[in-house]
């Protein structure tokens, strides 16, 4: 069954992405004969690219077609390096300069120890359609959490070596985003409204009250109380007591948002469907919002380490002025 919904990241006009994925096994047990590495592509730059991390100074973007993207110049030049692995990547996470895992279709799990430079396969199952959408790894990286489609809900405790499945929820929904707002807490977002939240790293689960029943297709940190989560039709909710009340905020939008990033400064950058790109500069209150002239739909955006501004897409990664 392919479930083409508005929780699975729909980017453009015609572009939904259709994900396959997986229930877990140990990393030992992957077999690696159902799997096929990423083709080095020519144009791997301008492909579809949903999320990125900090490296040390290195940016690390993923994508469509097990696309993985480096940048050692602050966002101004992209190199593809080679990945075990062409599915779809939809996140990534890194536990310090060196250690790293994406996440994605077909529940692939990768691994790198070097920076983003090689990667190895930790975990996958392309026989079943549960696709991870988000990894979170704590500093120690030993303890992750993989979130994804119906629920898929995956945690390690050695770094990945192996890979154990829980249901923390009575309901199938979509998780789309997993967030760490302290050391000891998680939240995580999704389909219908879905919010989630541990106040002991993830060993218990609490569902929050939502005044929104329609998808949060990701959420930020603003502080340890204080959260943003956003997603269909331009909604933003905001929480400053630890998820317990929600507010929305005004968009002025009605397109879906995607992905964004707390910046350097306290500023709030999110992007979205259409072109969309909303700032805050009173730490995500009120936002401005702007359309691209190319319409280009955006799904996530990152700072360099020298205050650049990149946004992650349709187009591969484009540096935003600001």
């Amino acid at each position: 069954m392919l479930r083409c919904s508005s929780a699975l990241r729909p980017l453009a006009t015609g572009l939904c992405l259709m994900v396959l994925g997986t229930l877990p096994v140990a990393a030992q047990e992957v077999a690696a004969p159902v799997l096929r590495p990423a083709v080095i592509a020519p144009l791997a730059t301008q492909s579809l690219i949903l999320g990125a991390a900090r490296a040390g100074d290195r940016l690390v973007a993923v994508g469509e077609r097990g696309h993985i993207l480096l940048s050692d110049d602050h966002g101004k030049v992209w190199r593809q390096v080679p990945v075990p692995a062409n599915a779809a990547l939809t996140g990534v996470s890194f536990a310090g300069p060196q250690r790293g895992w994406a996440v994605g279709h077909d529940a692939v799990i990768l691994r790198t120890e070097d920076g983003g430079e090689s990667w190895t396969v930790q975990h996958a199952d392309p026989e079943l359609e549960q696709p991870l959408m988000d990894v979170l790894f704590a500093a120690d990286g030993q303890h992750g959490i993989a979130v994804g489609a119906y629920g898929l809900y995956l945690e390690t405790t050695d770094g990945g070596a192996t890979w154990n499945s829980r249901q923390i929820s009575d309901d199938d929904f979509h998780f789309n985003a997993i967030l760490a707002p302290t050391p000891e807490t998680r939240l995580i977002v999704g389909e219908a409204g879905t919010l989630m939240f541990s106040a002991d790293a993830g060993a218990t689960w609490t569902a929050l009250e939502s005044p929104y029943d329609g998808s949060f297709f990701d959420a930020l940190v603003l502080g340890p109380q204080s959260f943003l989560a956003y997603g269909l039709q331009g909604n933003i909710l905001r929480s400053d007591d630890g998820g317990k009340s929600w507010t929305a905020i005004e968009s002025n939008t009605t397109a879906g948002l995607m992905g964004g990033a707390v910046l350097a400064d306290g500023s709030v950058v999110l992007v979205g469907a259409q072109g969309a790109v909303l700032t805050s500069g009173d730490g995500g209150r009120t936002f401005a919002t702007t359309k691209r002239a190319d319409r280009v739909a955006l799904a996530d955006a990152i700072q360099a380490a020298d205050g650049n501004l990149i946004l992650l897409g349709e187009h591969g990664p484009i540096p935003q002025s600001r």
